[in-house]
């Protein structure tokens, strides 16, 4: 694994001079080690700077060293240099390694020593990197996963909870670019007593996948996690990737392939590939992989009209050939050196993973609108040129793409930015980037009720469609609502009976064997008041 520049440490003066002990001349031809201090018959690599400016690299240099002809450190060539000196375990930045130094003259003879060297503090962590070591990926513990999946004919699904606000593309997902491979995911427990983890605090449950037959012409098959919403936070910022992974016995496809993605947005005109940052090959041992990296720049880059660009982490598989991979604890920290002991309880996270989402409800007694929400007011949503009635701005496109696809025409019309009606274009993007005003959900004044088709009542048989708005609050009886009912005779007790609909139930002489009796029409009604009983808040819907 190659080491993290960013840990490498140089000598603290512009040039080392070494004399000899006895004579304080320079030190000429002597012989400078350097072991790892804890096994002090193992050597341990110190470097010099290489390259230019933007592109510098760090090469070994001899070890042991041969000083100048006046003492001073030298590379191969005879050139003067200083040496970086790297503290740390060069497999696991996370453990600290420092220096054992000898010193002799071009005898042999010792000059000094040098023991755990350079001291640098915090236990071996570098001071000037751990003001966080916040995860930045949320539920990496998978908290809340979908159990077990045969993913085999899915190309774009979620397993796990994860960041959601603002994401196109939010939580964890499996992804690839054709179905027909024999895919599964399973989230194993680890179980009591097993704690196979090193560096790292073993949880709950890891991902298991298994291909167990391969498909021609796939080309992606990864997992997706959400790292940060729009690619310009994290820009140019150093950190770190660490995962827990294994390959299952067996089996010869051993390799996952960790890649940045900056996602541009929905639309975006050209999205560029992700970024690799290193392919590491598994064993059938559990190992924590360590991988440093900076943040890609976003120069030079077009964003798309609707505001969902995003940077996101892929864990990718080898594509068509079969494989069983165990990982867990993915993990991304905005430091070169990482915690061991990097843990949150559910607690902590189901807040963040089971938050408010794109087009959930709320109600209050406060007519503001919450910040991130819009107030169900029968209005219009777009961007900032839509002219729309309730809230026009780039942030209104999570919802705006939820409504357009999952309300649709019917029930929630478009109009154009001058207020006139207009048919659904080819997606949603194609609408709000073409500044159309879209309806919100009717909702002033109505109840609300569930979608779906009733089991049981009067309404049995009806599919109620997401959006639908049906009913009244008062209601004219017509003349086939009226039940069959009887009326007393005025003159000795008989009575007759009407059916709603025939002649007699709109006048005319009703004749019996002793007694003639006239009913009257009933020609005007006033409205019946059929209103549950409601009560009114104000009502917000989740951008």
């Amino acid at each position: 694994m190659p080491i993290n520049p960013e840990l490498l440490i140089a000598a603290p003066m512009l040039q080392d001079y070494f004399v000899d002990k006895d004579f304080g001349t320079p030190l000429s031809a002597g012989i400078v080690t350097f072991y790892e201090d804890t096994a002090r018959t193992v050597f341990k690599n110190v470097y010099e700077q290489t390259g230019s400016p933007g592109a510098y690299t760090y090469v070994p240099l001899p070890n042991p060293l041969t000083l100048s002809a006046v003492g001073t450190i030298q590379d191969n060539s005879g050139n003067d240099v200083i040496p970086y000196y790297y503290p740390f375990d060069e497999d696991d930045s996370n453990i600290s390694q420092p220096y054992y130094v000898t010193v002799t003259n071009s005898l042999g003879v010792p000059q000094f020593t040098r023991e755990n060297f350079p001291f640098i503090g915090d236990n071996g962590e570098n001071a000037a990197n751990v003001s966080t070591l916040q995860n930045q990926i949320v539920n990496n513990v998978f908290w809340r996963n979908v159990g077990s999946i045969n993913v085999t004919n899915l190309t774009n699904t979620v397993i796990a909870p994860s960041q959601h606000d603002g994401f196109s593309m939010p939580d964890v997902r499996f992804i690839k670019n054709i179905n027909g491979a024999t895919d599964n995911i399973t989230f194993i427990p680890f179980g009591l007593g097993n704690d196979p983890l090193v560096n790292d605090i073993t949880p709950e449950v890891y991902l298991n996948f298994d291909c167990s037959a391969a498909q021609v012409g796939e080309t992606s098959k990864y997992i997706q996690i959400p790292i940060s919403y729009h690619i310009k936070t994290l820009e140019n910022v150093p950190a770190t990737i660490t995962l827990q992974a294994q390959n299952v016995t067996g089996n010869t496809n051993n390799t996952l392939t960790i890649s940045i993605l900056q996602f541009l947005g929905t639309g975006a005109i050209s999205q560029p590939a992700p970024i690799v940052l290193e392919t590491i090959t598994l064993n059938n041992s559990w190992e924590k992989f360590v991988i440093p990296f900076v943040f890609p720049s976003a120069a030079g880059l077009t964003l798309s009209g609707t505001g969902d660009d995003a940077l996101y982490l892929q864990i990718n598989y080898p594509v068509a050939v079969t494989c069983d991979i165990n990982f867990c604890l993915p993990s991304n920290f905005l430091s070169n050196v990482v915690p061991t002991n990097s843990f949150q309880t559910y607690d902590q996270i189901d807040p963040i993973i089971n938050g408010f989402r794109t087009g959930d409800y709320r109600m209050s007694l406060n007519s503001f609108s919450p910040f991130g929400w819009v107030g169900l007011n029968d209005g219009t949503i777009g961007n900032v040129s839509s002219n729309s009635t309730t809230r026009a701005n780039i942030d209104t496109w999570p919802l705006f793409n939820l409504i357009w696809n999952a309300v649709g025409a019917t029930n929630a019309p478009m109009f154009t930015s001058g207020g006139a009606p207009v048919g659904y274009g080819a997606n949603a993007m194609t609408d709000f980037t073409a500044n159309r005003q879209l309806s919100l959900t009717k909702t002033l004044g109505r109840l609300i009720a569930s979608i779906g088709t009733p089991s049981s009542g009067n309404n049995t048989g009806t599919n109620w469609a997401l959006g639908q708005t049906s009913g009244n609050e008062q209601h004219a009886i017509a003349l086939n609502e009226i039940p069959d009912h009887a009326h007393n005779s005025p003159a000795n007790g008989l009575f007759v009976t009407l059916n709603p609909g025939t002649a007699a139930a709109v006048g005319g002489n009703c004749t019996s064997s002793n007694i003639t009796g006239t009913i009257n029409s009933y020609t005007s009604q006033t409205f019946m008041n059929i209103q549950n009983p409601t009560f009114y808040t104000n009502m917000f819907l989740k951008l």
